[in-house]
């Protein structure tokens, strides 16, 4: 019973994650802004390695076939909050071409992905990749520092504004709430408790709906101000 439900949890975070990607596209086609689509690729990155960790666990009793479903979800994960992290950096460094600007994007995430990859290699035991156990907790680490910076990102442009945009503080929520999953998955994985466990999953499902929210209001504001 609760297999199954962590495999639904998870299939209704890729509903809403793909509901989410959506959203991103038409405000895209709307504002024309190069960083969201930052925030659709990397979503749709974070959508398969949901998709990747339903499977893991509906082929649980198969190890081999569940541990590459492990293995390919730990790099969209990694790959996707990346993605989203270097979308927020390179967005106000210059008004390049959007081509340019996703080719920076892609080139770093993929960058950071590879020497993070390369980084548990060699460390002890050198050249030797640790147990997919290690890399998890390694990787929920790496996403923490990203989503950390999201978050740095978001509060310092709330600071320079000079009144508060109502959209930016629920994002900023969002992010928040999605920086608690990786932490409380990392509580989870040091004491093995549940309730860590649980919080992450709900918290989860509380930022993409949050992010839908969000989305789904400004494209029904762009849609007004458009008919006005």
């Amino acid at each position: 019973m609760i297999t199954e439900a962590l495999i639904a949890s998870e299939f209704i975070s890729v509903g809403l994650a793909l509901v989410l990607v959506y959203l991103f596209f038409k405000a895209y086609r709307f504002t024309r802004s190069t960083y969201l689509l930052g925030l659709l690729i990397g979503f749709s990155f974070l959508a398969s390695s949901y998709i990747f960790l339903g499977m893991f666990l509906f082929y649980g009793n198969n190890a081999a076939i569940s541990e590459s479903f492990l293995w390919l979800r730990l790099v969209t994960q990694g790959y996707g909050y990346a993605f989203i992290a270097f979308a927020y950096y390179f967005s106000g460094k210059s008004e390049k071409t959007t081509k340019y600007f996703l080719g920076l994007i892609s080139l770093f995430s993929a960058i950071s992905v590879i020497l993070f990859f390369v980084a548990l290699i060699v460390a002890p035991p050198f050249l030797e990749l640790p147990s997919i156990g290690v890399v998890d907790e390694c990787l929920r680490l790496a996403c923490l520092i990203f989503l950390g910076y999201i978050i740095c990102n978001l509060v310092k442009h709330l600071e320079q504004s000079r009144k508060v945009i109502s959209g930016s503080v629920w994002t900023l929520l969002a992010f928040s709430f999605l920086w608690l999953v990786q932490y409380s998955l990392l509580i989870w994985g040091i004491d093995d408790g549940q309730t860590a466990f649980i919080f992450a999953h709900i918290a989860r499902l509380a930022s993409l709906t949050l992010f839908i929210y969000i989305y789904h209001s400004s494209g029904r504001v762009g849609s007004e101000s458009r008919k006005a």
